[in-house]
């Protein structure tokens, strides 16, 4: 396959910075979401068509981009034709399953489609995974596409080269090389009911114990319905967004039956709102905005629908909310199929390849024979197998016989998907490696998450005081989102963090060891508004000499030498002050007295109170 690369510079973020067309009559690999390559398309100067595989993906951009018409059901053709008649500049954006629909309305009103429009097939890589179950559409996007004289196949998660369809895999391929991508930290979370995980999550979000709003990626409705049921969630802190599917079938439940009347279903323009859930429907090309939206991606082995592709769906999905301070982090809920049987993904996939030759070689040579010939052997083979051929892969069109090698290639992938990707988080992680990103390690959690969920976690000065250090210069890793929250959480629970920042600076709490005695002795140091015997029974208090405490005489004078020292208490000479246990007899009133430490008397003092002056 001819592979030719564009390597943007550093500074550019979108395909816009550096062109004002799509790469034409290829596949174009943008190279990441969110660049911006259907905005080019919508804004340039061409009359465009772009196809796209969902409703809510049209719905999305139009409500972006007043002077795209959407086509999908409910649209009219006088609608349309009075688009066309008052628009100098036609951008139109139709579904996969109505791209024909709408060439053949302008091949009907005088215009011509192939030569008149550029063509945008927008994610490609759902023709392939749409395959099966939306394959009259796909074939009828690939029937008229290749006759458009500009056509661009646009993705930014291609499918791997051995299995892009068939009637696309002579294009050549241009790819956008970026220099500054980010990775993606994914958090994998193995758990036996997923279910339960999510409602966990739910739960600890509406009740204060997280931080963000909770954006579910998973596609079953079903699933969504029990989440909503289990953690009785209310229709204002939850929004769903599926297809609106009227007529689902006889004996079938509609989406919005199995969700209830209450919980409408929404689209993306509709508000976010603390709990989200996403069909596949939003999986690729739409746009959400959430600055603190955290994003979970649920596969339930179970349902075998929800179980997803790393190398397409998720890399999709970690783009899809636009501008959260949460861009890099997925989690992603799963559990582990274990089918129990022996056969490996490197078996079943060459198996198939031998059978696509064995099909092809045999297709060739019945299509091969006289028309009459071909006739009577196509007739036996449907007499004598009462299924006749298998119509999944061969079919039948006029008297000759069609193999879609598409439908094993298509198998072949799923079978990963199901029996080899999620049979064990180890083969799941080493996939997400493959692709770029950066697997966490699943007990990963961060003291600010630890603290919102328990106020009494007893976490150390340093872990706390390092998040703190980040937070305040921003520094874009993936887990910092609800920033402002997570900073006045710190300064909260522990005060000193923010002093000893503002006042000592990293570097200095660093050389300290996080020691948080000599911090707190070296911030008063510094403190000029203090008097020294302030500072002194500051320091004293924190070391525990205080009202009604007991010490050894001994321990005081090595604990407030230490703090003369540490306070640069001097006498004459520029010399530390020597400590003197009768010392605390000027800030304290004090009583000495003999106790018996095992067995042995012992001089100690003891503190009653403090002095009023001193």
């Amino acid at each position: 396959m001819n592979k030719n690369f564009i390597t943007p510079k550093d500074s550019d973020e979108y395909l816009s910075d550096f062109m004002t067309e799509l790469p034409v009559n290829c596949l174009f690999d943008k190279g990441k979401t969110g660049c911006g390559g259907t905005t080019i398309a919508i804004q340039n100067e061409i009359d465009t068509i772009i196809a796209m595989p969902y409703v809510n993906v049209i719905k999305n951009k139009t409500d972006q981009h007043p002077e795209l018409l959407g086509i999908y059901q409910g649209v009219t053709d006088q609608e349309i034709l009075d688009y066309l008649q008052n628009h100098p500049k036609k951008k139109i954006a139709v579904t996969y399953d109505k791209l024909e629909y709408l060439i053949y309305l302008l091949q009907q009103n005088g215009y011509e489609p192939y030569s008149r429009f550029y063509l945008l097939i927008d994610e490609w890589h759902i023709l392939f995974n749409s395959y099966a179950f939306r394959n009259e559409a796909v074939k009828k996007v690939l029937f008229h596409s290749p006759k458009f004289e500009k056509v661009t196949y646009m993705t930014a998660t291609p499918i791997e080269d051995e299995f892009i369809l068939n009637e696309l895999k002579d294009l050549p391929v241009v790819q956008v090389s970026w220099p500054n991508t980010v990775n993606v930290n994914i958090k994998p979370v193995i758990t036996s009911r997923p279910i339960n995980e999510v409602c966990r999550l739910i739960t600890d979000a509406l009740t204060g114990k997280m931080f963000g709003n909770l954006h579910f990626f998973v596609n079953s409705v079903d699933f969504i319905a029990e989440a909503i049921s289990k953690t009785d969630l209310k229709p204002d802190q939850v929004r769903v967004i599926c297809s609106n599917n009227t007529s689902p079938g006889r004996g079938r439940k509609s989406n919005q039956k199995k969700l209830g009347s209450e919980y409408q279903i929404a689209t993306t323009t509709d508000p976010v709102k603390q709990i989200n859930f996403y069909t596949s429907t939003c999986f690729e090309g739409c746009d959400i905005y959430d600055k603190n939206g955290r994003t979970y991606i649920v596969s339930d082995k179970n349902k075998s629908h929800t179980l997803l592709d790393i190398s397409t769906l998720i890399i999709q999905i970690c783009g899809r909310i636009r501008d959260s301070h949460y861009k890099t982090e997925i989690t992603h809920i799963f559990s582990e199929t274990r089918y129990n049987n022996f056969t490996s993904y490197e078996e079943f996939k060459k198996s198939s390849e031998k059978q696509i030759l064995q099909t092809k070689e045999w297709i060739k040579e019945v299509n091969a024979m006289t028309s009459e010939n071909r006739k009577i052997t196509i007739s036996l083979i449907e007499k004598n197998n009462k299924g006749g051929l298998n119509e999944r892969y061969i079919q039948k069109v006029g008297d000759e016989l069609v193999f879609d090698e598409n439908l094993v290639k298509l198998d072949i992938v799923n079978f990963k998907i199901t029996h080899s990707l999620y049979a064990s988080r180890i083969t799941l992680k080493h996939e997400y490696g493959k692709y770029g990103f950066n697997v966490l390690p699943e007990t990963e959690v961060l003291y600010t998450d630890k603290l919102v969920a328990n106020t009494s976690a007893r976490i150390s000065f340093k872990d706390l005081f390092d998040e703190y250090v980040r937070l305040k210069k921003d520094i874009p890793m993936f887990y910092f989102g609800n920033m402002d929250e997570r900073i006045t959480l710190i300064e909260t629970e522990n005060p000193w963090i923010k002093i000893a920042y503002d006042t000592l600076g990293v570097d200095k709490v660093k050389e300290l060891k996080y020691n948080v005695s000599n911090i707190k002795r070296t911030i008063l140091k510094y403190q000029g508004n203090k008097s020294d015997a302030a500072k002194i029974i500051e320091c004293l208090n924190d070391v525990g000499i205080k009202e009604g405490s007991t010490i050894r005489v001994s321990e005081c004078k090595k604990m407030l030498q230490k703090i003369y020292s540490d306070l640069g208490i001097y006498e004459k000479y520029n010399k530390v002050k020597t400590a003197k246990a009768t010392d605390l007899a000027q800030w304290f009133e004090i009583k000495r007295h003999t106790v018996k430490v095992k067995g042995k008397s012992t001089d100690c003092i003891t503190i009653i109170k403090n002095k009023i002056t001193y």
